[in-house]
């Protein structure tokens, strides 16, 4: 073991396993071991070497891997989102079989300063064995993420949180994993494989970060653990590390709507919605044999039959109650910019199918109750019809001729005979010259400077600037004046967010006055505004 009061710095190894039923620990070495991973590279051949754009050194022992395959490794390596942390990355080197061990997969070596402060090295390494019988740079992607995802998330413990791996469980990824709730959890390789702490965040690393290749077929190893993508802390904790594009998203659709079954075998029928071509992938329950790929869906809302007597053998299994009891499924997405997307995942347990069986979502996009609520309310009211793709968008801004709108379907309204609009920026030749001419004639909007604004997003202000004064008769007036920790009491619209407030239409403080409203919240503020009619 290693002195850490002694020594600099400190090499870690780590290992993926393609096969779970005999789990492994990432091993701790030695840098006096370190001859011990040299060797690997001075017992084989070298077949060839490529250095590219990227910086690093790809290298291979395996007579399958050319200079054009390791250019195109390259490619994929750069195709799993990465920043800063890259030019620490000295090399790849692809071994024709597996020295490490039959289920060894791949290895990265961390090595570390303690002194001054926490650093990741530079010149750090991955390997990847099995060349001659992994032989696509398709097959190695999902390895090849996953040891990257060491090196990153490495790179972000060690240097911006400044824990050493063995407080890695007192750190903020650990809480916004909520690891805490999990006791089986181990920093120090004591425990079961899966159960440790830098592959959890390894594999959290191929969900979110990982190339379109990565997540084909890729089922995150540990079961037990909800997924990155039904963690909003998670994705915080990551767009407060990385800035834009990061932007926490809700959890994509996946369930099951019906079935059948003959002979054992089922034909599942599962619904889906992501905003863009997605996988599914599967597994078993127990997680104790490698995920599959099920295939591909378009985008949008889409019901699908998976049937497994018409499936290959490879899948086929998973749909077979005399091999598997629970069979687990995802939907996840790849994306170029951002967080990937991915769904919760669909435990299907045969002997309780019928429980499962689920009614499809009004809107699929629609996240948490009280939004679903509002949704299905002013879409039974025709306030709202949805989108022709079947989505209700939430998180689309708002332009104030759609908050008009609302309101006059709401309100019942027709435009007054005769009635000629006064704003300057609104003609008869505009699609949207009624609603906006029946807004200007109840004083639904006020706009200024002589004009409505019809295409202009609407704040949170104005938003309450508009509800009062339509729902004056609805709201009760307030008796307390509310401090606010952003509008102060001059503010030209503190009466109406105060009412609003009041009147419990919102409940946040900080209001955010001048941010922009979005479909979501002003579904949220109307339905509570009807509720108290």
């Amino acid at each position: 073991m290693i002195d850490m009061r002694r020594m600099p710095f400190v090499l870690f190894m780590f290992v993926f396993l393609f096969f779970f039923q005999t789990p492994a620990h990432a091993d701790v070495v030695d840098l006096t071991n370190k001859a011990k991973a040299q060797a690997y590279e001075d017992y084989y051949p070298l077949i060839a070497r490529y250095k590219g754009t990227s910086g690093v050194t790809f290298e291979s022992y395996s007579i399958y891997w050319n200079a054009t395959k390791l250019a195109q490794l390259e490619q994929e390596l750069l195709k799993n989102k990465h920043g800063a942390e890259l030019s620490l990355l000295g090399s790849v080197k692809i071994f024709p079989d597996y020295p490490a061990g039959e289920n060894v997969l791949g290895q990265y070596f961390a090595q570390y300063q303690v002194s001054p402060k926490l650093a990741l090295l530079p010149n750090r390494y991955i390997y990847l064995y099995g060349g001659n019988e992994w032989t696509t740079v398709e097959q190695m992607a999902t390895t090849l993420a996953h040891e990257y995802g060491h090196h990153f998330t490495y790179y972000y413990l060690l240097n911006k949180e400044q824990r050493r791996p063995n407080e890695w469980l007192q750190s903020q990824y650990a809480a916004a994993r909520e690891l805490f709730r999990y006791p089986s959890v181990h920093v120090d390789g004591s425990g079961k494989y899966e159960w440790y702490m830098p592959e959890i965040l390894a594999e959290d690393y191929v969900q979110l970060f990982g190339s379109a290749n990565a997540l084909k077929g890729h089922m995150q190893m540990n079961v037990h653990l909800p997924t990155p993508f039904e963690l909003p802390a998670l994705q915080t904790y990551w767009k407060n590390q990385l800035g834009a594009p990061y932007e926490p998203m809700p959890p994509l659709s996946l369930l099951l709507t019906n079935y059948t079954v003959k002979n054992n075998v089922y034909a599942l029928k599962l619904y889906t919605y992501a905003d863009a071509s997605a996988y599914i992938n599967a597994q078993d329950g127990d997680g104790r044999y490698a995920s599959v790929y099920i295939g591909s869906v378009p985008k949008g809302v889409n019901e699908t039959v998976y049937d497994g007597t018409k499936l290959s053998s490879q899948v086929s299994w998973l749909f077979r109650k005399t091999l598997v009891d629970t069979a687990l499924f995802r939907l996840v997405q790849p994306t170029t910019k951002g967080f990937n997307r991915g769904s919760a995942t669909l435990r299907v347990t045969y002997g309780t199918i019928d429980t499962l069986v689920s009614t499809p979502p009004l809107f699929p996009d629609v996240i948490g109750d009280e939004l679903q609520a509002a949704a299905q309310l002013l879409y039974e009211r025709g306030i709202v019809a949805g989108y022709p793709d079947g989505t209700y968008r939430p998180n689309e801004r708002l332009l104030r001729r759609h908050a008009a709108l609302m309101l006059i379907r709401e309100l019942k309204l027709t435009l007054p005979e005769g009635y000629v609009v006064k704003a300057k920026d609104v003609k008869p030749t505009d699609p949207w010259y009624e609603e906006m001419a029946i807004a200007e004639s109840y004083g639904l909007l006020t706009g200024y400077n002589g004009k409505l604004y019809p295409n202009d997003n609407i704040t949170r202000a104005q938003m309450a600037a508009i509800l009062t004064r339509v729902y004056a008769d609805v709201y009760e007036q307030p008796t307390t004046n509310q401090s606010f920790v952003d509008v102060p009491f001059s503010h030209w619209a503190y009466g109406a967010i105060n009412t609003l407030f009041y009147n419990q239409i919102t409940v946040n403080n900080p209001y955010r006055p001048n941010d922009v409203v979005t479909r979501g919240q002003f579904a949220l503020f109307l339905k509570r505004t009807i509720d108290k009619k």
